[in-house]
């Protein structure tokens, strides 16, 4: 009986630990995934923080659409106010002329964009 308990446990720990291997390599290899940015958007250098809804891209003064979203390097979303100040930005403008979405570029990106 103990004995069948001991490998009971041993195949509990192995199960869990090739889970765990699993989902790490699973978790990896979807940063590592390079995004799709949106073919009719421009590029852009965001200036200094203006208040809500304007934000300064390139020098000039623009709206920030209600909905629009912005994603971080991770393609996480994040506030108007944590926006960083002097960051390669690839935004797009709806129709009304406001930012839709503003793509704050990773180093990859940057360098398939000068291409």
């Amino acid at each position: 009986m103990r004995k069948t308990l001991t490998l009971l446990t041993l195949f509990r720990s192995l199960a869990l630990m090739a889970a765990l291997v699993t989902y790490g390599a699973v978790t990896v290899a979807y940063a590592q995934q390079s995004r799709v940015l949106p073919a009719n958007g421009k590029r852009g250098t965001t200036g200094e923080p203006l208040p809500l809804p304007q934000l300064k891209i390139n020098r000039q003064a623009l709206a920030l659409a209600p909905g629009g979203l912005i994603f971080d390097t991770h393609n996480r979303t994040i506030l108007h106010q944590n926006l960083p100040q002097g960051a390669d930005v690839w935004y797009q403008l709806n129709i009304e002329g406001q930012v839709q979405h503003i793509y704050i570029l990773r180093p990859d990106e940057q360098a398939r964009l000068k291409r």
